[in-house]
């Protein structure tokens, strides 16, 4: 698929997606957007974290955000070396769950995932993607565990990689690494944005099926 393809097509299911979300907001109905999220949870088995790269609306919003900051050349703050650990990460996708119980057991009137969303809008002015994506967000988390083994992903051809790590240094969330000479793709983590398929000059990063079951 071509760049200008691939570009159209995930900008169209975004705002799709976001005004689906905006949607539910006005009509008080945001609850609903988890049947959206349980749905993208089950295809994440088969097809990846599609849900966080092309329907996720906090990374559309994300999206201007980064484009203003590239533009004016804004510096944002590296993740902090203490969140950097799975007790953070799973003790946050604990607190998550307790509150959607707690306010539903409880009926308190408190829109989590509203709050969720303002959360991850104010974390990304200040730090850079990484940070909310791989060890904050309570939906990427459920997803990082569905998406662990699932069939179709990113995957970089080694026999035309040029070993030139453009992809690397794309990557938002810093899920490329290099690994016995070769360019390896954590598909777990991979939000499916493809902005390492579209920097890549040898077009050597396609989404595939992926010829073995992610560690």
């Amino acid at each position: 698929m071509k760049n200008k393809s691939l570009t159209l097509l995930r900008l169209s299911l975004e705002i799709l997606a976001l005004l689906l979300f905006l949607f539910f907001l006005k009509n008080r109905t945001l609850q609903l957007w988890l049947i959206v999220f349980g749905a993208s949870v089950l295809g994440s088995f088969l097809f990846g974290r599609f849900y966080c790269g092309l329907i996720c609306p906090m990374e559309t919003l994300f999206r201007p955000i980064n484009w203003i900051y590239a533009k004016l050349k804004i510096k944002r703050f590296k993740t902090p070396k203490i969140f950097k650990n799975n007790v953070v990460r799973w003790g946050i996708l604990a607190l998550f769950l307790f509150l959607m119980v707690a306010t539903k057991a409880f009926h308190l009137k408190i829109n989590i995932l509203l709050y969720i969303t303002v959360l991850s809008i104010v974390i990304t002015l200040i730090f850079d993607e990484e940070f909310w994506h791989k060890y904050l967000c309570p939906f990427g988390a459920i997803l990082a565990l569905s998406s662990r083994r699932s069939f179709f992903g990113l995957n970089i051809d080694k026999d035309n990689c040029a070993l030139c790590n453009i992809c690397q240094s794309k990557c938002p969330i810093n899920v490329i690494s290099k690994e016995n000479s070769q360019m390896k793709i954590d598909t777990k983590e991979c939000l499916l944005c493809f902005e390492c398929a579209k920097s890549c000059p040898k077009i050597s990063i396609r989404y595939t099926k992926l010829r073995k079951t992610n560690e």
